[in-house]
C-alpha cells in the first residue's frame, strides 16, 4: 500500500479549547479502520512553535522519528533533546510529554503496535 502524506488530512482534539492549548494536529497514515493494513499503525504528528502535548501514557509502547524541528520529550522524567534525524522509543504505559522548544513546527512520525491508531487511549496527568 502506497499513502501520499501530503493528501491526508490533519485532525486534532475533540474539544477546541484543547486544541489552541496545545497546538497539536497529526495526520494518520497507517491505521486499520481507514487502511488496509494490520499490525502497526503510524501518523504524522505536528506541534506547532510553544506547543505541547501534555504528560500522558497509553498502554502501547510508541516509536518517534522526528523530521523538522526541535523540542523535547520527557519520558518517566528524563528529557530527551528532539531535532531532526533523531528516533525516540517510547515502552508501554510510560508517562511522556513532548514540547516544541523551537521557532518553527515539529514534525514527527509516530508507530504504534496496534491494528489502528483508535485503539490507543490517551491517559493525560490530571
Amino acid at each position: 500500500m502506497r499513502i501520499d502524506i501530503a493528501e491526508a488530512a490533519w485532525t486534532s482534539w475533540d474539544d477546541p479549547r484543547f486544541v489552541a492549548e496545545t497546538k497539536v494536529r497529526w495526520k494518520l497514515i497507517f491505521s486499520g479502520q481507514q487502511t488496509d493494513t494490520a499490525s502497526m499503525s503510524m501518523g504524522l504528528a505536528e506541534i506547532a512553535p510553544g506547543g505541547i502535548l501534555p504528560l500522558h501514557h497509553h498502554a502501547p509502547a510508541e516509536i518517534y522519528h522526528v523530521l523538522d524541528g526541535e523540542g523535547v520529550v520527557g519520558i518517566e522524567g528524563v528529557a530527551h533533546r528532539l531535532q531532526a534525524g533523531i528516533s525516540v522509543f517510547i515502552p508501554p504505559d510510560a508517562w511522556h510529554q513532548t514540547t516544541n522548544t523551537g521557532s518553527a513546527p515539529l514534525r514527527c512520525l509516530f508507530v504504534f503496535p496496534t491494528d489502528s491508531f483508535e485503539e490507543v487511549t490517551y491517559h493525560f496527568a490530571e
